[in-house]
Parts: structure tokens; sequence; C-alpha cells
């Protein structure tokens, strides 16, 4: 191999800025793929326009460092509470552009666009390198563990029992509020006697707008825009700005680590002494029915998110972050929340940079 870097990154949404800023940062020659064209991942592309995750149930800020930077960054306004929970709204090209900005800033950090992992090359049970580079140690954010996938390493899975994909697009020109529980339900409740699948309202930068979320197909949304239309009060001239319908995936992947959070720990608020990041958002799954299954943690509480969880069982040199954490169906409908990503990357950038320095010291 005539090329090396430090630390490889796999996946460019938020996880893999996170984690690919903070090795940079660290000192380490860091390497960035991502299938994509540029940076964004979920956050950047599939039309949401919240980051969820970033709060406690009073609306305080969970995690310091990259997380509390990036949204600064990247967020509209104050958060905005909806229901139980607090969000922040922001516009998905100010995501790209600022995550352009923060890994184009960085002289040690090589990125490569429309570079899916192809061959992965294991010595010893330790990755030595990545699509012909040699590498020290490798971060998957990609989402579906493809790294982990590709050297046979133990993963658990999602399906669309607990994580169904959704479809997610803005309606503009809406004449309604639909901010409160009570609102959203009378808009809600035509749709289903209709027969459609079930939507649901997030909070949308623009004015008059809100970013919906289908659980059903992406043919689905065509047919609950005319609904809507004709039938709702204060959607009349209600238009879309997507010009394509796509499946998102919510979850996917999860690489088995050192230690596998539980719904159980979540739920709990559990703490850990190697704590590495905080997560408060419920666990939130959706079958493909669109039916929904939410539970919260108590009151005024949150869980943690140990560093063993970002470590691979049988790889030394293997960390994850993410939406590829170590963690069951339960704990990833929780964790895999924007605001986790992002706490979880920038933690699995500084363990990835402590290996990969106590390795270079032990063969000096």
């Amino acid at each position: 191999m005539s090329k090396a870097s430090d630390i490889a990154v796999v996946g460019a949404g938020a996880a893999g800025i996170a984690a690919a800023v903070t090795a940079a940062r660290g000192g380490c020659r860091t390497l960035l793929i991502d299938q994509r064209e540029s940076a964004g991942g979920t956050g950047g592309f599939s039309g949401l326009t919240t980051l969820c995750g970033l709060y406690d149930d009073a609306g305080n800020m969970l995690n310091d460092g990259f997380a509390r930077e990036f949204a600064d960054a990247v967020g509209e306004g104050r958060p905005v509470r909806t229901g139980k929970l607090w969000v922040l709204r922001y516009r998905p090209e100010r995501f790209r552009d600022v995550a352009t900005q923060l890994l184009n800033s960085l002289p040690n950090l090589v990125v490569r666009w429309n570079t899916p992992v192809r061959d992965v090359a294991l010595v010893g049970g330790r990755i030595t390198g990545l699509n012909g580079i040699a590498v020290g140690a490798v971060i998957d954010c990609s989402g579906t563990a493809e790294v982990a996938r590709t050297v046979g390493a133990e993963c658990l899975a999602t399906d669309d029992s607990t994580q169904a994909p959704a479809v997610v697009f803005p309606l503009h020109d809406i004449a309604r509020e639909l901010d409160s529980v009570v609102a959203a339900t009378q808009v809600l409740l035509p749709l289903a006697r209709a027969g459609l699948p079930p939507v649901s309202f997030q909070p949308h930068p623009e004015l008059h707008s809100v970013t919906v979320k289908l659980t059903g197909s992406p043919e689905h949304a065509p047919q609950v825009i005319e609904f809507l239309r004709k039938n709702v009060a204060g959607f009349e001239h209600c238009r879309t700005s997507c010009t394509e319908f796509r499946l998102r995936r919510r979850a996917g992947r999860m690489i088995v680590g050192q230690y596998v959070l539980t719904g159980d720990d979540v739920l709990s608020a559990r703490k850990f002494p190697d704590a590495v990041a905080r997560g408060a958002w419920p666990i939130e799954q959706w079958n493909a029915a669109g039916v929904s299954r939410v539970r919260y943690l108590p009151a005024g509480e949150h869980y943690e998110i140990p560093a063993r969880c970002l470590r691979a069982a049988s790889i030394p040199n293997l960390f994850m972050a993410g939406k590829t954490i170590s963690a069951d169906v339960d704990a990833i409908a929780s964790a895999r929340v924007m605001g986790c990503c992002l706490a979880t990357g920038a933690a699995a950038g500084n363990l990835a940079v402590a290996f990969v320095t106590s390795a270079q010291q032990q063969q000096q």
C-alpha cells in the first residue's frame, strides 16, 4: 500500500463529520470517504429540518464539545418544544455548507467522495487497509456497518417491525397552526379516516411551512398532499418543493461492541463510568404500517453511552459512531437521532486518536 492514513472514517453524515473533524483536530492524518458526492448524510439530504436529541426535557443541551459547536453553527433560533421534546430547526443546505467548511478547514483531513467501501484488509485480527490505503484505525459511521459487514464482524440489525423507513418532505403555504398536539390531531384524523398512511408533522424553519414524515411508500406522498388540499382547511394552497419522494432509512445495522447498550439502559437512565455521550430521546419505534411505539425516560433524566459501545468487540482498531454504535433494537431507536450521532462521532474520533497515538508510541 503506497498511501497511508492514521484514521479512516466511513460515512459523512452527522457522526462521520464529527468523527473526522475531531480526529484531524487531534493531530492524526485522517481520511473520510462517502458514497455520496458531498457531506451531509441524513441531516443534509433526507429532507429533515430538525436536529433531534440535543436537549433534555427541560431544553438544556446534553452534550458539549463538537455537538454544541455544530448545533450553534447550523441551528436557526432557539430550540422549540414539540410535545415532551425539544428540537432545533435548521436548513439542510446550511447543514451541508457548515459540514463542508469544517472538513475543508483542516489540512490533515483528506476527503474522497463517490467512494463506497470496496475492500478492507484484515491482518492478525486488525484492520490494516481500506480501499488500498494503509490505516491505523477505522471509524464506521456508515449507518449500515459497511466496514464491519465487509470483514465479517458481528452485527445486530433493525427491520421494518421497529425502524420502518419514512418519506420526508416539506409542505409550504399552510394557513393554519400545527404546533400543538390538538391542532395536529385535527389534521391527522381525516387522513386516517381516508385510509391514508400515518404522517407526523415536524417544525420547519420557514414560515407557514411544516416538515412531513410519512410511513408509507413514496407513491403515497402526492395522495396525502392532494387529500389535504381538497379536504382540510388551511391546506388549500399547500405545495411541496420536493422534486422526488424517496424512502429514508431510520436505522439499519449496529456493530456488536465491548458492551451492547439496551433499551433497559435507556429507560432506566443508566450511567456508566466510561461514559462518552448523553441521550434523552425516547425509544421511538415505527412499524411498516406506520404505527409508532414511543417510550419516554423518567422526567428530568438522561442516559449515558459508554466508550465500550464505540469499540468493536472483536477488532481492536475498529470504532463506530452514530447509527452503528453497539446497541440493541430498542436502544438504537433512541440513540439514532442526530444529537447522539454528533456526540458519539466526536467521542469515537477521540478514542481513535488515543488508540493510534498509543500504537505509534509503542513502535518508537
